[in-house]
């Protein structure tokens, strides 16, 4: 961490300077400090600096795939650097997690420039609560990505120079504190839908982090009906102020970003930051007809076998599994190839994700961008939190409509997946999980829903089933520790040595 905290400011205006602007409009001097909270032009530049290092490569243009799709146990990676991670034993100096650490604080430090120069200024800008807000709302997210991943961390609120380098762990309830109250902060400042910049959250979503929040704080406290109550008030003036698009193959189509059923994406290609989306590279099989020829791929990382069997003999004719999946055969170098199910040994043997295929991809850009939060993922939400609640009955109304629009194609409704009833509490509680994964896989979701109902749901729903998969190809699956550890990450190798505040002492269980 060091290597880098004492250069915050720099750093700012280095990404403010060396990206192309998030609209569009790149910067074509250098700024000075003075000169970047002077006017609402280059106030909005520091403002899309702050949300390229959000999107950069080693957050989530790629670590977050990289790293938390294999360990959350629903994607296998054949990347040897990242067998650790794959096989649910990550090492402290794993490549991934010592890239994705660094990237995140750099992320805080760049939000915590603007919110202390905004807080600390009796400036007048026009954009000046808007920029306020969403450097609010930036800093929470990546802290409510830390807390979960790691627990307790170090808590930096403010620009770090070379007095504040090295900073103790707080615990996590502090950091659950100031997630909160960040985006408290943000929800009262952010605009209304419509009057945000497009690629930009309004208000509400900052209400659907704040429920997840709540959420993650219930699965954890083993029900408290509080938090779920206070997850649902978060969530209910959500509803309705998004729809879903009519099918869910278009939310896939090149070029349909920003849809009505975006609350926020992270922004690429041409209109977004200017490094890549390594998706693309990291989902894509290699010398596939998926890129344009001569693009590279490397398609290292697949849904796990039990991911598509699980989705596949729960609805059989889903027309969400055409969309998410590549499987059966597919066209290698001109000639044809089979995949899973039908083979099921060599790197073959499993599936592909779909979502972030792009024929337009040229190395460096693509037109995919990231959605973090999407209106079926408050739909789905809004069951699980309404069965904690009062049960199924009143529940089944949200995970309906998802279904209902699954049905829907361009050629007309099909039978499947059918409406849900006549459950118990129990069996929904368990169903709305897998439907979560079936719905939105692949867009960053699964490390959080595997762990947030607690151990005994990631040993029972994911280790175990992965273990005893009858298709595991010895040669390459590995056997899932059924460790407790892997409830958190490891405090990265890097930090521990480079943070005088932080030792071994401090590292996660297990690690």
């Amino acid at each position: 961490m060091k290597n880098f905290l004492t250069y915050s400011l720099l750093l700012c205006f280095v990404v403010l300077n060396s990206c192309e602007d998030y609209l569009d409009k790149a910067p074509s001097t250098q700024l000075t400090e003075s000169q970047v909270f002077a006017n609402e032009q280059s106030l909005e530049t520091a403002i899309n600096g702050m949300y390229y290092t959000y999107g950069e490569y080693n957050y989530h243009g790629a670590s977050v795939q990289g790293l938390l799709a294999p360990i959350s146990g629903i994607y296998y990676s054949s990347q040897n650097i990242n067998s650790d991670a794959t096989g649910l034993n990550c090492l402290p100096n794993n490549t991934w997690l010592i890239r994705l650490w660094p990237a995140m604080y750099e992320t805080i430090n760049v939000a915590n420039v603007i919110i202390a120069k905004l807080e600390n200024s009796s400036n007048s800008l026009e954009n000046r609560e808007s920029a306020l807000a969403q450097a609010y709302f930036i800093r929470a997210a990546t802290y409510f990505d830390l807390v979960r991943l790691f627990g307790g961390v170090p808590l930096r609120t403010s620009p770090s120079t070379s007095e504040t380098i090295h900073l103790a762990k707080s615990s996590k309830s502090d950091a659950y504190d100031l997630v909160i109250s960040d985006f408290e902060k943000a929800k009262q400042m952010l605009p209304e839908i419509g009057e945000n910049i497009i690629g930009k959250p309004s208000k509400y979503a900052a209400n659907v982090y704040l429920s997840k929040v709540y959420m993650t704080l219930a699965g954890e406290d083993g029900g408290d009906s509080s938090l779920w109550q206070n997850a649902y008030d978060e969530l209910i003036p959500v509803y309705g102020k998004f729809s879903l698009v009519s099918t869910f193959a278009s939310l896939f189509e090149l070029g349909n970003e920003n849809t009505q059923e975006s609350i926020f994406e992270i922004q690429y290609g041409h209109n977004g930051a200017s490094r890549n989306f390594d998706a693309i590279r990291q989902f894509t099989p290699v010398n596939s007809t998926f890129v344009p020829v001569g693009q590279v791929t490397y398609g290292f990382l697949r849904p796990n076998k039990e991911t598509f069997d699980n989705h596949f003999y729960q609805y059989p004719e889903d027309p969400r599994i055409d969309v998410t999946f590549l499987y059966n055969s597919y066209i290698k170098n001109g000639n044809f190839r089979t995949i899973y199910p039908i083979r099921t040994t060599t790197p073959d043997g499993f599936p592909a994700l779909r979502k972030y295929f792009d024929e337009t991809y040229n190395g460096t850009t693509t037109n995919r961008n990231f959605i973090k939060l999407r209106y079926a993922d408050v739909l789905l939400m809004l069951a699980e939190i309404q069965n904690e609640l009062t049960g199924p009955e009143d529940a089944y109304q949200y995970v309906n409509e998802v279904l209902t629009r699954a049905r829907n194609t361009d050629e007309g409704p099909v039978l499947e997946p059918a409406d849900w009833s006549g459950m118990s509490k129990d069996e929904f509680r368990l169903r709305v999980l897998k439907e979560r994964q079936y719905e939105l896989l692949g867009e960053g979701h699964e490390w959080f829903d595997t762990r947030r109902r607690g151990f005994d749901y990631l040993l029972n729903e994911v280790i175990i089933p992965h273990n005893e998969n009858p298709t595991r190809d010895p040669a390459r699956d590995f056997i899932y520790p059924t460790s407790e550890k892997n409830m958190l990450l490891p405090i990265p190798s890097n930090e521990i040595s480079g943070n005088q505040e932080v030792s071994q002492e401090d590292q996660n269980p297990g690690y």
